[in-house]
């Protein structure tokens, strides 16, 4: 009987999300946030924070708890994590740029699909030497910018740390049982390597001919191989060959360094409008884009992809800055929005934004139309601009 009443009680209390008592309280966590915000611009290192917040109404503390569990199990221990209101929860990754954030958000989502946890997470990066598109609307000092309302900097000055900035990031994340993100990018990265697959399987027959006679053209001018092979940066950071048709001189690269002033390219990226290494054949190779079509080994073994963001040479995508690497998130691809609206492209920031927005729209229906506009782009010559 007393069982009973305890239960039926227990029922009619307002469900609270679980405490712990190893999470910090939303001020001990804004507390962290700050510190670290200090640390990290006298360092000149980034960080991460995550906002998390558990959906749905039933079991509510079961969930939490099981939630709070998972972030201890399966998170380091310098990572700072704080409970900051009603079923939200802070984690706050010291020394962690953006593409580590994004890695613990994908294991994160993963582990939540897996027990059944209906969460919204939202992902900030901080870089003391970052770009923000947005800082000339941010008032001096408001290092935070629009970061979070329950993010109140406890002990914040303003006017610390004028030149930190919060990077914007596209890392919003909503899981449910229903309706798993896990799910939707798995199916639609399977699609759209099998777009690949079958893209360049279909591409390497139709344009075998081509290809040939191209690299008999190339034998023929200076005796030379007819293959050119660099080292580019990929997926997350990994370096793979990339294979082209030759178009300039034998060693070309050698003579790079000496012409290096007269790359009308801002940036890492090298490039000159009439390149006195390119050779003859080489120009209508370039013109009429021939010289890509060995990359569909590339994108038939996996190193590449028929769209997606053009991969830069190792030492140029190294020398990129932080925000810039963002496009490493995704497999590089022979064509993206840069090699069909270059008339909209003045800066090497104003490419990189280009390769970012695909990122944020990365679909087999937009593959599909970037494929089709890039045809007509050989057609009109275009190819060497």
């Amino acid at each position: 009987m007393l069982g009973a009443l305890i239960t039926d009680w227990a029922e009619r209390l307002p469900r609270l999300s679980y405490r712990d008592p190893l999470l910090l309280t939303a001020t001990q966590f804004n507390r962290e946030v700050a510190r670290e915000r200090i640390r990290a611009t006298r360092r000149s290192f980034p960080f991460c924070v995550i906002m998390l917040e558990l959906d749905g109404t039933q079991h509510r503390k079961r969930r939490s708890r099981m939630l709070v569990r998972m972030l201890h199990r399966n998170l380091r221990m310098t990572d700072q994590k704080g409970f900051i209101g009603k079923d939200r929860y802070g984690i706050l990754l010291v020394d962690t740029p953006e593409m580590g954030g994004r890695s613990v958000m994908d294991r994160l989502t993963q582990l939540a699909h897996k027990h059944g946890l209906q969460i919204t997470m939202k992902l900030k990066v901080h870089d003391p030497d970052g770009f923000s598109p947005d800082e000339d609307q941010d008032s001096p000092g408001d290092g935070m910018s629009s970061f979070d309302e329950d993010l109140v900097a406890s002990g914040r000055r303003r006017g610390d740390d004028q030149n930190s900035r919060w990077l914007p990031v596209a890392g919003e994340v909503e899981v449910t049982t229903e309706d798993p993100i896990v799910g939707r990018p798995a199916i639609r990265m399977a699609a759209k390597r099998t777009l690949d697959i079958v893209g360049a399987s279909v591409g390497l027959i139709l344009t075998g001919p081509v290809v040939l006679a191209a690299m008999y053209a190339i034998r023929r001018q200076d005796g030379g191989s007819p293959i050119f092979t660099q080292t580019r940066e990929g997926l997350r950071g990994k370096p793979f060959t990339i294979f082209k048709l030759r178009t300039m001189v034998i060693n070309a690269e050698a003579s790079q360094a000496e012409l290096r002033s007269q790359s009308h390219r801002d940036g890492p990226a090298f490039k000159i409008s009439h390149d006195p290494r390119v050779t003859k054949v080489g120009q209508f190779l370039r013109k009429t884009c021939i010289d890509e079509l060995p990359q569909l080994w590339n994108v038939l073994i996996g190193d590449m992809s028929l769209v997606g963001p053009r991969p830069l040479p190792w030492h140029e995508s190294r020398a990129c800055v932080p925000w810039h690497r963002r496009r490493l998130d995704v497999r590089p691809g022979m064509t993206c929005y840069w090699q069909v609206e270059k008339d909209k492209v003045e800066t090497f920031d104003d490419w990189m934004r280009l390769d970012l927005r695909y990122l944020e729209q990365v679909s087999i229906l937009e593959d599909l139309r970037l494929i089709a506009k890039t045809v007509v782009v050989p057609m009109t010559g275009r190819g060497s601009e």
